[in-house]
Parts: C-alpha cells; sequence; structure tokens
C-alpha cells in the first residue's frame, strides 16, 4: 500500500509539473493583443486589435480594424488616435510587418523628441520577453529598444517610424524600452 501510494504522487508530481509554462512560453490572459497602461500599472489583454485600441483610447477610437492596417489605414488610425487625445506612446508586434500579436503601451504624456533622453521606460510585459519584430512610435515617441531589463545592453535605435521589422540586432531579443 505506501508503494502504491509513493507512485502515485510521483505521477501526480510529474503530471503536474508537465502543465508548468515559462512566462516567455505563456499566451498572455485574455488575449494576443494586449495594452500596458504606464500611469495605472494594468496590462489588459484583447481578443482582437480593435478591442486593443478601443480600450488605449477608452473607447474614443472604435473603428480599428481587427488586424493591424495597411499604411493608408495606418496613418488614418493614427488620426483617429491624435483626436480622441490619448497618449499611445508606442505599438509593438510579434512579427515583422506588424503582424501576429501586439502590445500597446500607454504613457502619461507625449514625448519631447531628443534623440537619447529617455523620457519614458518600461520592462516587456509578461509573455513579451524576447518576441518584438516591429514597431510603431506613437505621441512624438522614439522607441529604442534593449536586449536586458531596465534599459541595460546595447541598445538600438531610435525607431521614430513605423518599421516593418527591426532589424537582425534586435529582432526576438527585446527585454525593455524606452521613448524619447
Amino acid at each position: 500500500m505506501r508503494e502504491m501510494t509513493v507512485r502515485a504522487l510521483g505521477v501526480v508530481a510529474v503530471l503536474g509539473l508537465a502543465g508548468v509554462v515559462s512566462p516567455a512560453q505563456a499566451a498572455p490572459p485574455g488575449g494576443e493583443h494586449c495594452v500596458q497602461d504606464m500611469t495605472t500599472g494594468r496590462t489588459t489583454c484583447f481578443a482582437t486589435f480593435t478591442a486593443a485600441i478601443g480600450a488605449a483610447t477608452h473607447g474614443k477610437v472604435t473603428g480599428a480594424p481587427a488586424q493591424v492596417p495597411d499604411a493608408a489605414g495606418r496613418a488614418a488610425l493614427a488620426k483617429d488616435i491624435r483626436a480622441a487625445g490619448e497618449v499611445i506612446q508606442g505599438t509593438f508586434f510579434d512579427n515583422r510587418d506588424f503582424g501576429g500579436a501586439s502590445w500597446t503601451v500607454v504613457g502619461a504624456g507625449l514625448c519631447d523628441g531628443s534623440d537619447g533622453v529617455i523620457n519614458y521606460q518600461t520592462n516587456t510585459i509578461e509573455g513579451w520577453e524576447n518576441r518584438i519584430s516591429s514597431v510603431q512610435p506613437w505621441a512624438n515617441c522614439k522607441i529604442w529598444l534593449y536586449p536586458e531589463p531596465e534599459l541595460n545592453g546595447d541598445r538600438d535605435g531610435p525607431f521614430t517610424q513605423n518599421t516593418a521589422w527591426v532589424g537582425s540586432m534586435m529582432d526576438d531579443r527585446t527585454k525593455s524600452v524606452g521613448f524619447s
């Protein structure tokens, strides 16, 4: 009986460990399109890009496409977001050409547009470490990508416009982001 109990506990332990997923591989809770509000520290994920942008603008922009738009669509979306008065500082994408999952950062204010002086910073949210392949800066921000948390390591940037591929230096290597 004792041998059977030990075996049963061993099976339970193995099954329990089989269900553990590391944070870097885990899907964000709630969906593939996340919004991080740097003023509250809250991150919420949604099933669609439309829902994420709607949340990032507190419902003021409801016409964002379900998928990331082409260049003309991105320009129209940027105009809508500026008109809504929200401060989206940057959107990051899992794949090249603004594809796959997205992570949108909402900040306290506009960037001053300087080269090198970081106005706002954040580490990647859970599940986004080493995933960024394309970026969209907003709010007069220039985006800087870093391979280590807290803006450590050799940075790449500034990314000053919609960038369909961040290049080999930081593709799938970003752990923190600076906005200047």
